[in-house]
């Protein structure tokens, strides 16, 4: 039996949140590193709707959270894994990459330089996720009582 255990699951999704929300906001300021969900412009008239009564606001919000919660499981998963930072960070990179890319090829029409752009904007999500989560557990083991 482990001497110490991960954070609870909570703190994890709430600062992978942030993260999350913080690449959205900085992201926003460019059309070309805007993450795919929040890319309106390039949504078919239905999408462009349906969301647009939300917001771009709210649409971050609530899919930096879900986004939150996953990097938080996969996390704790992780909390016993050597290199958890990396392979992580690659976990996450993979994911971002891989539901973006469906994004783009499914519901979007934007110009492959923005596609592009886009996609490799969540690289750097996923590492600064890696290593806030990462440390966050670290010091989880750190502050553990001996047995």
């Amino acid at each position: 039996m482990p001497s110490s255990a991960p954070p609870r699951l909570a703190r994890l999704a709430l600062a992978a949140t942030l993260v999350h929300l913080a690449f959205d906001t900085v992201g926003r300021i460019f059309t070309a590193t805007t993450p795919p969900y929040l890319l309106l412009p390039y949504m078919s008239d239905i999408f462009r709707e349906m969301l647009g009564l939300l917001g771009v606001n709210a649409i971050s919000v609530v899919t930096c959270a879900i986004n939150g919660l996953i990097a938080a499981v996969f996390a704790a998963a992780f909390f016993e894994v050597e290199r958890r930072r990396r392979k992580l960070g690659l976990l996450l990179a993979g994911i971002w990459l891989l539901t973006s890319g469906a994004m783009f090829t499914l519901y979007l029409s934007a110009p492959w330089p923005v596609a592009i752009a886009s996609m490799a904007f969540g690289l750097p999500r996923a590492a600064a996720l890696a290593w806030v989560l990462d440390r966050m557990m670290t010091r989880a083991v750190v502050e553990a009582p001996a047995p």
